[in-house]
């Protein structure tokens, strides 16, 4: 993302505080069995192991920030400029089953947040239909890419293969 371009939504989806509780309670249990098993020498090593690499491992899942400025929609690594960018729709359980029943869908879908916005993709040389995107502000973010697509892009958003049911 170029700095000189403006920022219209963004969003950082972070993992909530039960999933750090839940992991770190079965992470210290596992090394309570450890220390049991190997030892009091082992107690330091495997707690500092064990944390770090649960710290590492949800930093790392809630690292997706969801990002539409001047030149597209970005969601963690993955980008799409404006001219491929299709209709954004914010959906329901049944539309996100029918949409998940694909197989051409790129997914950033996180289990612990319920709204989930459909991007569709307007360029026929992606393998993927859309993006599914997972977000606490569905709403708002269907309304920053709609609001703030470029002029010459209406046409792309009506061209999307995932309108034409393809």
């Amino acid at each position: 993302m170029s700095r000189s371009e403006p920022v219209y939504y963004t969003e950082r989806v972070r993992v909530p505080f039960s999933y750090w509780a839940i992991a770190l309670f079965f992470g210290l249990t596992f090394v309570t069995a450890v220390t049991f098993m190997l030892g009091d020498a082992v107690l330091i090593a495997s707690t500092l192991t064990a944390t770090a690499l649960i710290a590492w491992t949800l930093i790392g899942w809630g690292a997706q920030t969801i990002t539409v400025d001047g030149s597209g929609v970005q969601v963690g690594r993955s980008r799409l400029d404006w001219p491929y960018v299709g209709r954004a729709t914010a959906v329901d359980v049944e539309q996100r089953r029918r949409v998940l029943a694909r197989d051409d869908v790129f997914l950033a879908l996180r289990p612990y947040i319920t709204g989930v916005v459909v991007v569709g993709v307007s360029d026929r040389a992606d393998p993927h239909l859309c993006w599914m995107v997972s977000s606490r502000h569905p709403d708002e973010l269907v309304d920053a890419i709609e609001r703030n697509r470029p002029a010459n892009g209406a046409e792309t958003a009506a061209q999307s293969a995932l309108d034409s049911g393809a």
